[in-house]
C-alpha cells in the first residue's frame, strides 16, 4: 500500500512541477555561483597583479638589505605580514594565521626567484632580495569567514523560501484538478446533478466548464430515457387492467388461468418498475423515523422461518438510525430473498449480521449459494440485468430487485456493496449513516 501511495505520488503532475522548479531553481543556483567563480577568478588575477605592482614599490621602499623597522610601519598601515629570512638574521612584522601554511600553498605563479600564490585565502608574494626571501602576506580578514556563512545561510533560506512559495503556488494552480476529480467520483457513483466550480483562467477553467456541460447533457440523457421508461410503465396500467377485465369473459378456464397468470406478472413488473424509477427520484420524499435496526432485522428474519436453508441472526447492535422503515425492509427483504433463491437447502443458512462503526452502521446479508461470475458483478445493479441469459422465472424476478435497493440506500445517503465468488457464496455489505 505504502509503495502504491509512494508510486502515485511520485509520478503525480504535482509532483513532476515541483521537481522541474527545483531543478530550475538549481541550475539557476549553479548558474550564478559558476559566474561568481568566474568574476572571482578573473578579480584574483587583477588583484595578484596589483598586489605584485604595490610588492616592487614596498621592496625600494624597505632597502637592501630590508630594514625591519620601516617594514613594522608599512605593516602597520596595509595590514600585511613581512617576513625576512636570511642566515645571519630573520625577522617576521607579525603572527602568521594558523591556518596559513606555505609548503600547502597553491602556487598561481612562478617565476625565477619569485613565487605567487595563496593559501586558505590568504595571499601572499615571496621573492629573492637582499641575500635571503622577503615575504609579504595579505592577512584575509577574520570575518570573512563567518561573513560566508551567512551568506550561505541566507541563500539556503531564500532558496526554501522560493521553494516553498513555489509550492503553495502550484498547489493552487493545481487545485482545479483535485475539485475536477471530485467532481468525476460523484458522477462515477451516480450523482449526476454535482457540477463543479468554474474558477481562475485558462485551460482549467475551459475544462471545468466542459465537465459541466458533460454532466447536465449526460443527466438529461438518462432522465430522458427514465421518464420514458415512467411513462411507458404508466401506459400500460390502462390496458393491463381491461385486459384482466376480458379475461374473466373466457369460457375457456385453463386458457383464462394461464393468460392470468402472464397478466399478474406483467403488472407487478410495471408496479416494480414504478417504485424503482419514484425512489431514485424521490430520496426527499422518505418517511424518516429514528428505528432500531437490529428489532427490524429480527422481525424481517420471521418472515423467511420456513423457508429453506433459513436465515440465520448473527450479532445485532441495537443502534437507532433515522431511516425509512417500510424502505428498509424492502432493501432487506430482496436481499434475504435473492441470498435463500440462490443457496441450495443442504447448504447452511443465509446470515445477516450488524457491525458499528465510528460514524455508520454496516449490515451484512451473506450466503453460501452458486456464486455470481466476476464478469457480472458491475452490471448488478442496472435495472433489468440478471446473470442469468435464460432470464427464466424459475431462477430470478425482471432484474429491478438490487437496482431498487440501491435506489433506496442511495436515498439514505448509504452505500451498497456486493461481493461474490463463482461457486462459494455472495456477501452484501449495506451501509448506512448514523447521523
Amino acid at each position: 500500500m505504502t509503495s502504491h501511495r509512494f508510486k502515485r505520488l511520485f509520478h503525480s503532475v504535482f509532483t513532476k512541477l515541483l521537481m522541474a522548479t527545483l531543478a530550475a531553481g538549481l541550475a539557476i543556483t549553479f548558474t550564478v555561483i559558476a559566474g561568481f567563480l568566474i568574476i572571482r577568478f578573473h578579480t584574483e588575477n587583477a588583484f595578484e597583479r596589483n598586489l605584485l605592482l604595490y610588492t616592487e614599490y614596498l621592496v625600494e621602499d624597505l632597502g637592501d638589505p630590508p630594514d625591519e623597522n620601516r617594514a613594522q610601519e608599512i605593516a602597520r598601515r596595509t595590514g600585511m605580514v613581512i617576513r625576512f629570512d636570511h642566515t645571519g638574521r630573520s625577522w617576521q612584522t607579525g603572527r602568521t594565521p594558523r591556518s596559513f601554511n606555505l609548503d600547502r600553498a597553491w602556487i598561481h605563479h612562478h617565476a625565477s626567484g619569485l613565487w605567487m600564490g595563496s593559501s586558505k585565502g590568504h595571499h601572499f608574494i615571496r621573492l629573492t632580495h637582499g641575500g635571503g626571501e622577503l615575504t609579504f602576506i595579505a592577512i584575509r580578514d577574520a570575518r570573512h569567514g563567518e561573513h560566508a556563512i551567512w551568506i550561505l545561510a541566507a541563500m539556503a533560506l531564500a532558496m526554501c523560501t522560493i521553494l516553498g512559495a513555489s509550492y503553495f503556488y502550484i498547489r493552487k494552480i493545481l487545485n482545479p484538478l483535485h475539485t475536477l476529480k471530485a467532481g468525476v467520483d460523484e458522477v462515477g457513483a451516480g450523482k449526476l446533478d454535482h457540477r463543479i466550480p468554474e474558477t481562475g483562467h485558462g485551460e482549467l477553467r475551459d475544462l471545468a466548464q466542459a465537465f459541466n456541460t458533460m454532466a447536465e447533457r449526460l443527466s438529461k440523457l438518462l432522465h430522458s430515457k427514465e421518464q420514458l421508461l415512467l411513462d411507458v410503465s404508466h401506459e400500460l396500467r390502462s390496458p393491463i387492467t381491461r385486459l384482466k377485465v376480458q379475461l374473466e369473459f373466457l369460457d375457456d378456464a385453463a386458457l383464462r388461468e394461464s393468460l392470468r397468470s402472464d397478466v399478474i406478472e406483467m403488472e407487478a413488473m410495471v408496479t416494480t418498475l414504478l417504485e424503482s424509477a419514484r425512489l431514485r427520484h424521490a430520496a426527499a420524499a422518505l418517511n424518516l423515523k429514528t428505528i432500531d435496526m437490529g428489532d427490524l432485522i429480527r422481525s424481517l428474519a420471521l418472515d423467511f422461518k420456513d423457508r429453506l436453508p433459513g436465515v440465520k441472526l448473527g450479532p445485532l447492535v441495537d443502534e437507532p438510525v433515522k431511516a425509512d422503515p417500510d424502505k428498509m425492509k424492502i432493501v432487506f427483504r430482496n436481499l434475504l430473498d435473492n441470498g435463500l433463491k440462490h443457496t441450495p437447502e443442504d447448504e447452511p443458512a443465509v446470515s445477516i449480521s450488524m457491525a458499528q462503526k465510528p460514524d455508520s452502521l454496516e449490515i451484512v446479508v451473506e450466503d453460501r449459494g452458486e456464486g455470481i461470475p466476476a464478469s457480472e458483478l458491475p452490471h448488478l445493479f442496472e435495472p433489468f440485468y440478471r446473470p442469468d441469459v435464460s432470464r427464466s422465472r424459475k431462477t430470478g424476478g425482471y432484474g429491478l430487485g438490487l437496482s431498487l435497493c440501491k435506489a433506496i440506500v442511495d436515498a439514505h445517503g448509504g452505500t451498497i456493496d456486493l461481493v461474490s465468488t463463482l461457486g462459494k457464496g455472495t456477501r452484501v455489505t449495506v451501509t448506512l449513516p448514523r447521523s
